[in-house]
């Protein structure tokens, strides 16, 4: 059996139906009380994961039951997929918890410990945006964006 490789045709819709039973398994996990997302105040959304292209943003309660079982989740989705997490780029944010609290969980998930406020997807997170200062290097890429 042939492996499909990076540049095949078939690697984006491989790629996204791999994604697809991520997000299948976290929405499940979620529904069975495995793993808690964090709902937006005033009846907003429930968010426990966000995926944009390769890059992937877990999001939820502090508790060392999501983290087993996120960690979990990601090891059945790297055995059903082969896609492995590249936990060397990846990193533990948390609010309101200590940073030896905080470097305990990323050194049993194998990644770094982060800060906020720190940048997705060019975007900052946990700035806070009020601040004419925080939207600077947001309007500075748009602008570079529509001088093409």
């Amino acid at each position: 059996m042939k492996s499909v490789r990076q540049g095949d045709p078939l690697s984006p819709f491989l790629f996204i139906i791999a994604m697809e039973g991520l997000n299948v398994a976290l929405k499940s996990a979620g529904q069975k009380s495995l793993f808690h997302g964090i709902q937006i105040p005033n009846g907003g959304l429930y968010i426990s994961h966000l995926f944009y292209a390769d890059d992937a943003l877990f999001v939820g309660t502090w508790e060392s039951t999501n983290f087993v079982n996120l960690a979990c989740i990601l090891h059945c989705n790297h055995a059903s997929s082969r896609l492995k997490v590249s936990f060397h780029k990846s990193q533990v944010n948390g609010i309101g918890v200590s940073d030896n609290e905080m470097s305990n969980w990323a050194r049993i998930i194998g990644c770094n410990t982060g800060s906020f406020p720190f940048k997705y997807l060019g975007v900052p997170i946990g700035a806070d945006m009020n601040l004419k200062r925080n939207w600077g290097p947001i309007i500075e890429r748009i602008q570079n964006k529509l001088s093409y």
